[in-house]
């Protein structure tokens, strides 16, 4: 909201949205969110609001007779949102959605509303720090500050209690990869410097050490940025437009809603990055059902027809979280004719009734989850919708994502584990601070793991195409579009150097090398995460990879680029697996990385320099399976127990003449015994450049008349090297 917006007056005359349509003379019900001011309408105008009154009174009706016997009619909501217009002119949002907003939290609840304060202590931290001599006069050494019987007596002090420091030292807790056992044991340390640390360990002799919480002196404390500058990507009239929801103890208080609000409010309006975002992706292609869900706690959700809602172009927010293997709801060919009559809130997992109650308090009608739009037991209907995936992300308005949450029972909000305290410094003294625990950056990690929903692979793509995410989780509200991503913490927004969305955005502009240098990050990242079903292995990404065939004119033929196929083919697997996982169909040919599981490098860069002795003659299908004819050099070799090729065939060559490789899967005995040979693809200088010195290319074993791939080779071209300085003996070999 741009501070030069002028705010909403009494009796003004405004566009008014179905869900909030008051005469004038009204008292707003708006809130703090500012809308744009209109002249008094003329009498036509008048007319034409009568008319959409009486249109909107009869569609009420209509909804009503379809639910009747389920629930009343819904009555107008106190804290209606007008979804703002973008004003490019390309995603221009209607003045009047056509969406409803309602409840399923009651946001006048205290409890939801309440918000944590800062800088209270329990009586026994406080009188820890009035009788602590090195508080008052640091000096090096040590004393016993806090000791806590178990955790849970420090937890119930940090909720239960509000004390600020517990909570600190609890967050400090909850980030270690095991939890505290037995009593917990905080000491005040004083180093030689004069540098104070909270020393926290857990266990009878205090042998977990569970990490320290640094003190500082005042003027040291580091204050988020209020991002009210020109700098910040977003911009608040007030402090306390975001400062509230920094301390909200719930997700589903108003002061976070009024913050997600003002974030996806500013990016319709103002950021252009993710208006051309949209407009570069933007397909005929959309959902086939969404989630009607509603305008209130009374109007159960239900399934619709996105081609019987008779909009040209539906508005919607997608869903994006883990599974994680939990029983859930879905849609199946047996209920869906119940689900379109409406879906009981009480029979969905946590996670998908938070994202109704977002998508209403967002004032938004539709929501699209993938178990609840797509027949889970229709192979047909499996097949067609998920191919456009990647096209229903890009096409939303927004993606709400559970950031934090395992599976679809933990929910969006995390009441129960939410504690601000945690990411707060707090004032111990007049001139001492503890500092806080790091939160989730920008970066949208905690330290050097990514958080839950991003070790999932469908996630890769839902993230990078989506234009706008709103993420939710224990470690608070955070956002992240083309143009910037934001936090609590920096609720103005920052261009962050991590965030896949902004880096996809970016390679418009850049080189054909720079692009498939994009797309080698992308596969690193895709390769690492988790697929439930490995057979969607190549569907799980295949959004991304039609946007890239869109941007460039490439071809991908199974996971790999036509135009790049030599130095594509030229992957490693980091930690190989046992043996290539099992599909129900033919899922790639061996040469592809789609095939097998694991982390998946690349070998050699885009722009690293290399001289090609191979040359691809052909590349396609024969029938269902994929192959690729190649023109190059090729010596046989021999397996080794220390897992190196030896060229040596009937007598063992030395060992310094050995070759290196990388096997794609863990080899057993009979894979050691197999014919292997070596083909070489490509000759490398030395890493600060000069004459050639290492020949890299493929292990290949054959496979009747064709071959398949097992691993690939790289030698430094010392003494007796594998292959000869000229390329001679050429032989065309087909690998399935």
């Amino acid at each position: 909201m741009n501070e030069s917006t002028p705010r909403r007056k009494k009796h003004c005359w405004r566009k008014q949205s179905q869900s909030d349509l008051h005469l004038p003379g009204e008292e707003s019900r708006q809130g703090d969110i500012a809308l744009e001011q209109y002249p008094r309408p003329s009498s036509w105008a008048l007319s034409k609001l009568l008319d959409r009154v009486r249109k909107f009174v009869k569609a009420i009706k209509e909804r009503f007779t379809r639910s009747a016997g389920r629930s009343p009619i819904p009555s107008p909501m106190p804290n209606t949102f007008s979804r703002p217009s973008q004003v490019d002119g390309t995603e221009s949002l209607d003045p009047q959605p056509k969406s409803l907003q309602g409840k399923l939290v009651n946001a006048t609840d205290e409890a939801i509303n309440s918000v944590a304060t800062e800088h209270t202590l329990c009586p026994t931290c406080q009188k820890s720090i009035d009788t602590s001599h090195l508080f008052h006069n640091p000096s090096r050494g040590s004393e016993d500050f806090r000791r806590y019987p178990d955790c849970e007596t420090l937890e119930a002090s940090s909720s239960a209690g509000g004390c600020h420091l517990c909570s600190l030292i609890l967050g400090k807790i909850r980030q270690q990869q095991q939890p505290a056992t037995g009593p917990i044991t905080v000491t005040l340390q004083v180093s030689r410097s004069g540098g104070m640390t909270l020393l926290i360990q857990a266990g009878e002799t205090g042998s977990q050490r569970m990490g320290y919480l640094v003190i500082v002196p005042v003027d040291d404390v580091e204050t988020p940025t209020t991002c009210t500058s020109a700098t910040g990507k977003f911009t608040f009239p007030s402090q306390s437009s975001y400062e509230n929801a920094r301390t909200a103890k719930s997700l589903a208080s108003e002061a976070s809603f009024n913050l997600a609000r003002e974030w996806l409010q500013q990016c319709l309006q103002k950021h252009h990055k993710c208006m051309e975002t949209v407009r570069a992706a933007r397909t005929t292609n959309g959902p086939s059902r969404l989630i009607d869900v509603g305008c209130d706690d009374g109007v159960e959700p239900r399934v619709v027809i996105s081609q019987e809602l008779g909009e040209t172009r539906l508005e919607y927010l997608t869903l994006s979280h883990c599974w994680g293997g939990a029983e859930i709801l879905r849609l199946l060919k047996e209920n869906i004719d119940s689900l379109k009559v409406g879906i009981p809130p009480s029979t969905l997992p946590k996670t998908f009734q938070d994202a109704i109650v977002i998508t209403r308090r967002l004032g938004y009608q539709y929501l699209w989850i993938d178990s609840l739009c797509i027949i889970q037991n229709s192979p047909s209907d499996w097949r067609s919708e998920s191919a456009i995936m990647g096209e229903i992300y890009a096409n939303s308005t927004c993606t709400i994502a559970a950031l934090t949450a395992r599976n679809s029972h933990e929910g969006c909000f995390f009441d129960h584990a939410r504690n601000p305290l945690f990411f707060r410094p707090c004032r111990v003294l007049d001139r001492w601070y503890v500092e806080a625990n790091s939160n989730v950056g920008v970066d949208l990690r905690m330290g050097l793991s990514p958080l839950p929903l991003h070790t999932r692979a469908w996630v890769v793509q839902e993230r990078i195409l989506a234009p706008r995410t709103l993420y939710y989780g224990f470690t608070g509200l955070a956002w992240e579009c083309t143009e910037c991503s934001a936090t609590e913490a920096m609720p103005g927004g920052e261009v962050s150097r991590f965030s896949p969305k902004a880096s996809f955005f970016g390679i418009q502009q850049q080189t054909d090398e720079e692009k498939y240098g994009a797309w080698m990050d992308i596969q690193i990242s895709y390769t690492q995460c988790h697929l439930t079903r490995f057979d969607d292995r190549l569907v799980a990404i295949s959004g991304v990879i039609k946007r890239i065939e869109m941007l460039t004119g490439w071809e991908n033929v199974w996971g790999l680029w036509r135009e790049w196929l030599l130095i594509d083919m030229l992957w490693f697997v980091e930690e190989p697996t046992w043996g290539r996982p099992e599909t129900d169909e033919y899922l790639a040919p061996t040469w592809s990385w789609m095939g097998v599981e694991g982390r998946v490098m690349a070998a050699i860069g885009a722009g690293e320099q290399r001289r090609w002795t191979a040359e691809v003659i052909d590349v396609g299908s024969l029938g269902e399976r994929g192959y690729v004819r190649i023109k190059a050099m090729m010596r046989r070799v021999k397996c080794t127990t220390e897992w190196r090729l030896n060229s040596g065939i009937e007598t063992p060559a030395p060992t310094w003449e050995e070759v290196d490789w990388d096997p794609d899967v863990i080899l057993t005995t009979d894979d050691v015994e197999k014919e292997m040979w070596c083909l070489l693809v490509a000759r490398l200088p030395e890493y600060l450049g000069g004459s050639e010195a290492f020949d890299i290319g493929l292990v290949v074993t054959p496979k009747g008349e064709e071959w398949a791939r097992v691993g690939i080779f790289r030698q430094l071209r010392e003494g007796n090297a594998l292959f000869p300085e000229n390329v001679v003996d050429i032989v065309e070999v087909a690998i399935v």
